[in-house]
């Protein structure tokens, strides 16, 4: 009985990996990140991050809101304050839904622990992204279907504690924020914002808030938005320069990743992390590849940070959801490594390529290539911590 039940898991197992457990054969997505240039690769190794999903604001950024403006006590139930919307649940799990097409084969449809790994912060609303997206990303298969009228598994994710986390460097890392500060007085950032002087003046009228800088109007925005995720549209005097501030929103992300110690302090301690993975596979191309895929539930300042650091970013915030992966991937012909990027601006898709700058033009970076390039923008951890205590 005992070798008949075996017999029976494995059977499972080879109907949904194959006869090699450890992996499926790649199958790419029939989506636009499917492009010319990459039919004659192979994928071996995928890092992603994603935004969360839609959100109601937190307290910092309800003190922006004008006090004339009455926000009703029961607008958040049931959510809570900087909490999940039901809106951004469904999102998240388009954007597991997104991940089970592009990376169906390199993972197993069968949730295989060593396969993949899930990274979160210290945020409900980030931890609540990545259950819903693992929900897509891996509905239960027969062998693993626990509850007949319940097609969810759970699957779990590791937290860094907040103070100790440098992807909350734009709050724990006090050298970025001196740092940022500064950009605002370079005379070409200041060439930037001159036409928008009047914006400041007329939105330190209407909020009833001082107004001085792009972080200060981005973070208004950011309010707005987060009102609108529950009903509460923006106020008629911010809806009548609406164009006006997403600009200025887009020149706050032009400051945050501005220079590459910017970048370094935002995005180093990662981009070294995949580096040391993908140089592990690179340096021994026969050991067993595991974790094959990492994810990372985040915020959009991460998403945009780790595209700067590879070089593909424009300035813009990225939607709830949005979902950046840099992938290692091997020439079937000349049996060389390369980067990809793949960008979905949306939950879901679709997927597109990314031309890595410095590295002409190309669909796949040449990994050395790559790597060279990544040389100003990576350090460990320790550094990190040390330059973050740092005064400039």
């Amino acid at each position: 009985m005992w070798f008949v039940l075996v017999l029976a898991m494995l059977v499972g197992v080879e109907a949904v990996c194959g006869k090699d457990t450890s992996g499926c054969k790649v199958v790419e997505p029939s989506s636009e990140a499917k492009h010319i240039g990459l039919g004659d690769t192979e994928l071996v190794l995928a890092f992603v991050m994603f935004r969360h999903g839609d959100r109601t604001p937190d307290d910092e950024e309800l003190n922006l809101y004008p006090s004339e403006h009455h926000i009703p006590p029961n607008i958040f139930f049931p959510y809570g304050k900087k909490a999940l919307t039901n809106k951004g649940k469904q999102r998240a799990y388009l954007t597991g839904k997104y991940l089970r097409q592009l990376y169906d084969g390199l993972v197993c449809r069968l949730y295989l622990p060593d396969q993949v790994k899930i990274r979160t912060t210290e945020y409900a609303r980030t931890q609540m992204t990545a259950l819903a997206a693992l929900s897509g990303l891996y509905p239960p298969e027969p062998a693993q279907k626990w509850n007949p009228t319940l097609d969810w598994q759970p699957i779990p994710y590791s937290t860094t504690p907040f103070a100790e986390d440098d992807l909350m460097y734009w709050y724990n890392c006090p050298r970025y924020l001196s740092l940022k500060d500064q950009m605002y007085g370079k005379p070409e950032i200041k060439k930037w914002l001159d036409p928008y002087e009047g914006l400041f003046k007329y939105m330190t009228e209407h909020a009833g808030t001082n107004i001085t800088t792009p972080e200060d109007v981005f973070n208004l925005d950011n309010l707005f938005q987060t009102l609108s995720n529950v009903g509460l549209d923006p106020p008629k005097w911010a809806q009548d320069v609406m164009p006006k501030i997403k600009d200025m929103t887009k020149i706050e992300y032009a400051v945050q990743y501005y220079n590459s110690e910017l970048i370094k302090l935002a995005s180093g301690v990662l981009m070294q992390f995949i580096l040391n993975a993908t140089d592990s596979v690179v340096e021994n191309p026969e050991k067993r590849i595991e974790p094959k895929l990492y994810l990372i539930s985040a915020h959009e300042n991460n998403v945009a940070g780790l595209m700067a650091a590879a070089r593909v970013f424009e300035a813009h915030q990225p939607k709830y959801g949005s979902t950046f992966s840099l992938e290692l991937r091997k020439n079937l012909k000349t049996r060389r490594y390369g980067i990809t990027a793949i960008y979905a601006r949306d939950a879901g898709g679709p997927g597109t390529l990314l031309p890595i700058n410095g590295c002409g033009g190309q669909p796949v970076c040449d990994y050395e290539q790559f790597v060279t390039l990544m040389q100003d923008v990576i350090w460990s951890k320790e550094e990190f911590y040390k330059a973050c205590k740092t005064p400039l």
